[in-house]
């Protein structure tokens, strides 16, 4: 009699996975519904938890720079080019109305720490406001009391001769002096 039970099972499990003959349309199978629902539980389960990190963290922001098309100039246009005393007066003209009723002590607002971290800012603003095409800036700012100490500072740039320069210009006061040393760099 136990064979024959298990002979009666075995035949009804294969009816089960294999469908009708006669129908066009296959009925799922019990194994088959049971995989489909553990597969759409494992594709909707969150895979981060809101309550840790944000959406805006959990997707960055894309930021998308310009990109110029290759022009073959190996020099910028004439009325393009970096102007260093063009430079020099704006870098004038942004730095007076600032500095000229600054005190510079630690307890100032802003110090002078975060004058030096404002001002490099404020100067490339103004400096591309000039639209030198294709040139690359970089701005320096140095601070310092003024007095009987002494202070050198140096650098050295790989860069064409014909087209890269620097501007410096020097802003002093009684009580401190502020060095601006701006880079103008051509890339092709």
């Amino acid at each position: 009699m136990l064979s024959q039970k298990q002979s009666s099972v075995d035949i009804d499990t294969e009816e089960e996975d294999s469908p009708p003959r006669n129908s066009n349309i296959s009925a799922p199978t019990l194994t088959g519904v049971a995989r489909l629902r553990k597969l759409t539980k494992t594709l909707t389960k969150p895979r981060i938890e809101s309550s840790v990190i944000s959406e805006k963290e959990a997707v960055p922001e894309m930021v998308i720079e310009k990109k110029y098309e290759p022009t073959y100039r190996m020099e910028p246009d004439r009325n393009k080019r970096f102007s260093p005393a063009r430079v020099k007066d704006l870098i004038k003209a942004v730095l007076s109305p600032l500095l000229d009723n600054y005190e510079y002590s630690v307890s100032s607002t802003p110090n002078p720490a975060e004058m030096t971290l404002r001002l490099p800012d404020l100067i490339l603003k103004q400096v591309k406001t000039l639209e030198f095409e294709r040139y690359k800036f970089v701005c320096l700012v140095s601070m310092g009391s003024a007095g009987d100490n002494s202070v050198r500072l140096s650098s050295r740039c790989l860069w064409d001769t014909n087209l890269d320069t620097c501007v410096t210009y020097t802003h002093t006061d009684k009580t401190f002096y502020c060095t601006v040393t701006l880079y103008g760099l051509y890339h092709e």
